[in-house]
């Protein structure tokens, strides 16, 4: 008991009693497992909820270059995606028709390549909102954000349509 056992031996008359222990290490290793597994959760949980930050500047640094970017908000409906930017164009793409589930096809085709001209147009762009509907199979939402990162627009946000 206590993780301890009681000397081995006797300690009659004139015999030596024996003064090596038995010590049992079991619990003592399930703590250092726990506190191992404890320590491998709590790493990854630092580093999801890292926030990037950058330190201010001095006031002799010279200003960044002006960077050429924009808002790219993509909608995803039951019609097609609409794809707006905050420099004021709009390309609507309507979808191809329907499967005999009645589920939309969409043209990625075209997508991919509005999003190519895009990245093409603003090298810097890297940001991109994907607005769906309720009605959107999380599938196609899956593919749409796939298309997005595929065309390199990686920083996709994901919004519900309203």
């Amino acid at each position: 008991m206590g993780g301890g056992a009681m000397p081995e031996g006797g300690g009659k008359k004139g015999k030596k009693r024996n003064l090596d222990a038995i010590i049992n290490v079991v619990p003592a290793i399930d703590l250092l497992s726990c506190c191992i597994s404890f320590l491998l959760f709590t790493a990854v949980w630092t580093q999801i909820s890292r926030l990037q930050v950058q330190q201010m500047g001095t006031a002799s640094e010279a200003p960044p270059p002006e960077q050429k970017t924009l808002t790219v908000t993509l909608s995803l409906t039951e019609r097609g995606f609409l794809l707006a930017t905050s420099s004021g164009t709009s390309t609507e793409i309507p979808n191809m028709g329907r499967n005999p589930d009645g589920t939309p096809i969409y043209d990625i085709k075209k997508l991919t390549d509005r999003l190519k001209q895009i990245k093409s147009d603003y090298p810097d762009q890297v940001a991109i909102t994907v607005a769906a509907e309720d009605s959107v199979i999380y599938a196609d939402l899956v593919q749409v954000i796939d298309v997005c990162n595929g065309a390199g627009l990686t920083n996709v946000a994901v919004t519900a349509a309203g």
